[in-house]
C-alpha cells in the first residue's frame, strides 16, 4: 500500500511518502520530505502521519496492533510528530500502537466528513441529586449537550467501501423531532417492540424524544450509514441505529449495581437496530464498536461503558461480547431482569474491533 498525503488549500501539508516494505504488512517506511514543499512544523506533520497511520489501522482487525516505523532520512520534525502520536523510539526506528492512533482521533477533526471533536474535561463539580431522582448518588456536574446540529461522530468503514471513489461512513447525530417518523416506524416494529416496548402513536413519540431531549443524563442519538462522492459530498445516508449514551451515575442502574462499583465517568449505551436493511454481523462491526468509541473520545476520563440488556437477549449479548464487553452478573428492573455487560477502556484499545 502506498499512501501519498498532499498540502490541500493550506490545511494539511504535506510530510511523508509511505508504502509498506513487509510481506506481513507490520513495517512503515518514510521517505524524505518534498524539498520543494514548504516548510513541515509539527503539526501538520503529526496530521498527515496520523491520516496515513489511521487509513493503514482501520483496514479492520487483521492489522496488527502494533507498527514498525523507520524514516529513511534523520528528520526532526518526522521525530517529533511520530512521539507526539504515542510512538516508542528504538533508534533508528520507532513503534507506533495501533490503540494510539484510535485514542487520538480528535486529529480527523481536521476534515469535516469524519470528524470527532474531543471536548477539554469538564470541570468537577459535585452534585447532590434532589429528592427521587433515579439515582441517590452523588456525581459530577456534566457538560452542556452538543449543538444538536453537530456531527457527534464519524467513522471510515472499509470493510463496507466498495468503491474508492464512494468511502462509505458510519455516523452519529443527537436525535431531534427531525427523526420522529423514523423512529415512530422502528419503536413500532414488533421486533423492536419486544426488548424496548415502546409502541405508540405519533404523539407518544414526539413526548419521548421531547423527554429525552430535556433529560441532562442522556444523550440519544441517530446512527446512519453515509456515502461521499469523488468531491467528498454526501449521498444517500441511510439512517439505521438509535441510542441512548447516558451517564450511570445519574441512572436508574447505579443503585442496581454492587455497593461502590459505580464510577464518576461511566457511560452506559441503549441501543437498537430500526432499519431491518442494516442488520447482520458486518453491520455490528460499524456501529456498535462506534458507539463505544465515541464514549471513551467525548470525555478521557471514561474508563467504562455499561449495558445491561435484557437477560433474554442472547443475540445482542453475544455480540457485545465480540467487541470486549464482559458479563458481571444481573441486576434486576421491574420490568426485566439484564445482564451487566461493562467495557473496560484497555480492553476495547487493546482489542480495538473495527
Amino acid at each position: 500500500m502506498r499512501t501519498v498525503i498532499k498540502r490541500k488549500d493550506d490545511r494539511i501539508a504535506t510530510t511523508a511518502v509511505a508504502f509498506h516494505s513487509s510481506v506481513l504488512h507490520s513495517q512503515l517506511r518514510l521517505n524524505k520530505l518534498d524539498p520543494d514543499a514548504p516548510p513541515y512544523d509539527v503539526p501538520s506533520t503529526t496530521q498527515a502521519l496520523w491520516n496515513a497511520l489511521f487509513k493503514y489501522f482501520a483496514r479492520g482487525r487483521d492489522t496488527p496492533p502494533t507498527l514498525e516505523v523507520e524514516p529513511v532520512l534523520p528528520s526532526e520534525a518526522l521525530d517529533a510528530a511520530l512521539l507526539e502520536l504515542g510512538a516508542t523510539k528504538q533508534s533508528p526506528r520507532y513503534v507506533v500502537s495501533r490503540s494510539a492512533i484510535f485514542q487520538q482521533y480528535d486529529y480527523a477533526s481536521d476534515i469535516p466528513e469524519t470528524h470527532h471533536t474531543p471536548r477539554a474535561p469538564f470541570p468537577y463539580l459535585p452534585v447532590t441529586p434532589p429528592s427521587g431522582a433515579p439515582s441517590p448518588f452523588t456525581h459530577p456536574l456534566r457538560p452542556p449537550k452538543p449543538n444538536p446540529s453537530a456531527l457527534l461522530y464519524s467513522r471510515f468503514l472499509p470493510h463496507l467501501t466498495e468503491e474508492p471513489t464512494r468511502p462509505s461512513y458510519f455516523k452519529l447525530e443527537t436525535c431531534t423531532l427531525a427523526h420522529l417518523a423514523t423512529l415512530h416506524g422502528w419503536m413500532n416494529d414488533p421486533r423492536v417492540d419486544q426488548f424496548w416496548m415502546e409502541k405508540g402513536s405519533l404523539d407518544e413519540h414526539r413526548k419521548f424524544i421531547d423527554e429525552r431531549t430535556k433529560d441532562p443524563h442522556s444523550l440519544s442519538v441517530i446512527g446512519s450509514y453515509v456515502e461521499l462522492d469523488g468531491g467528498a459530498q454526501e449521498k444517500d445516508a441511510q439512517p439505521a441505529v438509535y441510542a441512548e449514551i447516558y451517564w450511570v451515575k445519574e441512572d436508574r442502574l447505579a443503585p442496581l449495581m454492587p455497593e461502590g462499583t459505580v464510577q464518576d465517568y461511566d457511560r452506559g449505551l441503549h441501543m437498537l437496530v430500526g432499519s431491518n436493511a442494516h442488520r447482520g454481523p458486518h453491520r455490528i462491526r460499524a456501529w456498535m464498536p462506534s458507539l463505544a468509541h465515541y464514549c471513551f473520545l467525548d470525555d478521557p476520563r471514561t474508563q467504562r461503558v455499561l449495558c445491561e440488556p435484557n437477560e433474554k437477549n442472547t443475540k445482542i449479548i453475544e455480540y457485545l461480547e465480540s467487541i470486549g464487553f464482559k458479563r458481571h452478573g444481573s441486576v434486576t428492573f421491574p420490568h426485566k431482569t439484564s445482564a451487566l455487560m461493562i467495557l473496560d477502556k484497555n480492553e476495547f484499545y487493546a482489542r480495538c474491533p473495527f
